[in-house]
């Protein structure tokens, strides 16, 4: 069981990242990297770095999608046939130090810097999921998680995420159910002001907290957990999930 600590100011208003897809003439997806969900932005050329290619699992199925067109979209070798998947968007582990100009430097931890030049140093990673069930599948596939860093995983099977209805999720890191952390969601349509959120949860001492929508579409959850490295050259790890889907 892990313990969150506080959330710094700074993390709360960096960049986000979500992912979203669906099949048209092959399975097609948008990293979503910014502020304004769900509308993809192009992604900085120096920042291309940080993210691995974007994934399909499924049962019995793993497919590594292909950039193509603008940097933020990929796309399948064909359609996902009927199933359930999750599409995920990894950014990989990197330092980055805020400077007392008010400046980050990516890449960079405090040994890069005198001391007196350096507001803080993080680690900051990022993991989004897209929960896709195509045709009539009940979508339990996705009540697994990846297993990999900070996620989000529903308890409740993805076909079953109804309006007005109840369902479980679970926040877990490394597969280690994460407790006391703060959850926000909204909804595509909900606002264009990104501090404005639909909903708010905090997960319990097993890492659930429950989810009662009240409008039909596609959400996000997300959240943000920052803990200590224990490593003087870069002291702080920031790490943030989020992970869309459809209420029907």
């Amino acid at each position: 069981m892990v313990l969150v600590v506080a959330l710094s100011a700074s993390a709360v208003f960096a960049h986000n990242l979500w992912v979203n897809g669906g099949n048209k003439e092959v399975f097609e997806a948008d990293m979503i990297y910014g502020h304004n969900f769900p509308v993809p932005e192009i992604i900085a050329e120096e920042r291309l770095q940080l993210f691995e290619p974007l994934k399909v699992f499924g049962k019995d199925y793993n497919e590594v999608l292909t950039q193509q067109g603008e940097n933020h979209h990929y796309a399948g070798k064909s359609k996902l046939p009927d199933g359930t998947y999750v599409v995920e968007a990894y950014y990989r582990p990197t330092p980055w130090v805020e400077s007392k100009n008010d400046k980050w430097h990516m890449n960079k931890t405090r040994k890069d810097f005198n001391d007196d030049e350096v507001v803080s140093c993080s680690v900051s990673s990022m993991q989004s999921k897209s929960l896709v069930v195509v045709g009539n599948d009940d979508g339990s596939f996705a009540m697994t998680p990846l297993g990999r860093g900070l996620e989000i995983t529903p308890l409740t099977k993805a076909g079953e995420i109804r309006q007005g209805e109840s369902a479980r999720f679970r926040l877990t890191r490394d597969g280690q159910r994460v407790k006391l952390a703060s959850i926000l969601g909204s909804y595509d349509g909900y606002s264009a002001n990104e501090m404005s959120f639909a909903f708010y949860a905090k997960t319990d001492i097993d890492g659930t907290f429950e989810f009662k929508p009240l409008h039909s579409g596609v959400w996000y959850l997300s959240t943000v957990v920052e803990s200590p490295t224990n490593d003087p050259v870069c002291e702080k790890r920031l790490e943030k999930a989020s992970l869309v889907f459809t209420v029907k």
